[in-house]
């Protein structure tokens, strides 16, 4: 019997239409194609949604916004700017109303802003960041500064360079109470004994921006306690970095600055109106910072060029919020969102000798996590103190410090959360005499 013979398969090659590396590029290319059809859809609403907040936002504010009487600043002027650029954003209108009125602000400029990586990588174009970069970088601020204070019209014999380090300032202040930084911005500031200080907001996101707002607060109580001041200076906060603000984001030079909503019974809020000469010479001014010109970056720069610019004389209260229940950190347990003073409760009254002893309480927006670091910087004319570790007492979602005997106002409370040796968030708490105690 004849062995039946195996027949193969005759191979086949595979219809075109069926490949399967063609249906993979079929499927990115449908991808592409719905993603750009919902952006051309989304993005007009987007844009016409943020119009119409920023127009509700406009209609609530305009009642707490006054124009600011120049008048009451006074002949002494200084502006505390946290890094090389914020002094354009919130005061390049304002420096321009002084100078019109025979005013010469002086501005001191805290940070030499060596911080900024991803500038320093573009504009150097440097791989790995080494420190001599850090310094070539600092000394190119520096010059944008100098070169955007000439278009507003104010010399460079006004402009004083600090030069901390950003990357040192922070942990060196709140973690090593280093009092160098108090002495010379106190030093710089008395030399001018100001009718009026310009400092960046308390309730600023950027951590750098709100421990210059704690600083600048403790050089003034400082100074006046030795009396080199006749009189406490008005104290205008500027606003910088807040969540969605400006909003809307970009180069919008008809519309104005909105303060946000939940700050509204905070201050006390001022606005000065900049017409299309001063406007267009902000925007030169800005223009200067080239080393801040990246993509993410420069429309939120661009969103300063406005018909007006706004300031905030803070009410002082006992209790602060902080953009409560508003997440800023994935982690919830380092943004905090209180910080108050009050009498003891509850189990750290029985711990304390005193019940009139009073305590600094700090909320977080989540629980406390062993992983990250807490404390409180207070400070006092008669030196500073932190309280970290098993000083805090820690709840759930709270940090609780008791205040010595011998505490007295006025004082700076500035909390903060770290990981590792970087501040992520900074909350002050200013107390001038009188208030907290």
């Amino acid at each position: 019997m004849p062995i039946a013979r195996k027949r193969h398969k005759r191979k086949t090659r595979e219809p075109i239409f069926l490949s399967k590396h063609l249906m993979r590029k079929q499927k990115v290319w449908r991808g592409i194609f719905w993603l750009s059809l919902l952006s051309v859809v989304t993005l007009p609403n987007l844009y016409w949604a943020n119009r119409m907040i920023y127009h509700k936002q406009l209609q609530i504010a305009k009642p707490f916004l006054s124009p600011l009487p120049l008048a009451k600043l006074g002949d002494q002027v200084i502006i505390v700017s946290p890094h090389p650029d914020d002094e354009t954003l919130g005061c390049a209108g304002l420096i321009q109303w002084l100078l019109e009125a025979g005013i010469t602000p002086f501005l001191i400029v805290v940070t030499n802003g060596d911080n900024f990586d991803a500038s320093i990588h573009l504009k150097l174009h440097e791989v790995q960041i080494k420190p001599e970069d850090r310094k070539i970088y600092a000394r190119m601020r520096k010059q944008e500064t100098v070169a955007a204070m000439k278009i507003l019209g104010l010399p460079e014999s006004q402009i004083e360079f600090l030069g901390f380090s950003e990357r040192d300032f922070a942990n060196e202040y709140l973690l090593e109470g280093e009092e160098k930084f108090v002495k010379v911005l106190a030093q710089k500031m008395a030399k001018f004994s100001p009718t009026s200080v310009i400092l960046p907001s308390r309730y600023d996101d950027h951590p750098i921006h709100a421990l210059t707002c704690s600083l600048g607060w403790s050089a003034i109580f400082k100074i006046h306690a030795e009396g080199k001041m006749k009189r406490m200076p008005m104290v205008l906060e500027v606003l910088i970095h807040c969540g969605e603000f400006p909003r809307p984001q970009g180069f919008h030079p008809s519309l104005s600055l909105v303060p946000p909503k939940w700050l509204l019974l905070t201050a006390y809020w001022y606005q000065i109106p900049l017409s299309t000469e001063m406007r267009q010479r902000k925007w030169e001014a800005l223009k200067a910072y080239r080393t801040q010109q990246l993509p993410l970056s420069w429309r939120f720069l661009k969103s300063f060029v406005r018909a007006n610019e706004i300031f905030a004389e803070p009410i002082f209260m006992t209790t602060q919020s902080d953009r409560k229940g508003e997440p800023r950190s994935i982690i919830a347990g380092l943004d905090i969102t209180q910080i108050s003073v009050s009498l003891p409760q509850g189990e750290f009254l029985q711990a304390s000798e005193s019940s009139r002893q009073r305590c600094v309480k700090v909320q977080l927006r989540g629980k406390v996590d062993s992983r990250f670091r807490y404390g409180i910087r207070i400070w006092q004319p008669k030196g500073s103190q932190l309280v970290m570790g098993a000083e805090l007492l820690k709840s759930e979602k709270t940090l609780t410090a008791r205040l010595t005997e011998g505490f007295e106002t006025p004082a700076v409370l500035t909390a903060f959360t770290s990981y590792r040796q970087h501040i992520l968030d900074v909350s002050p708490l200013i107390l001038p005499e009188g208030v907290g105690q």
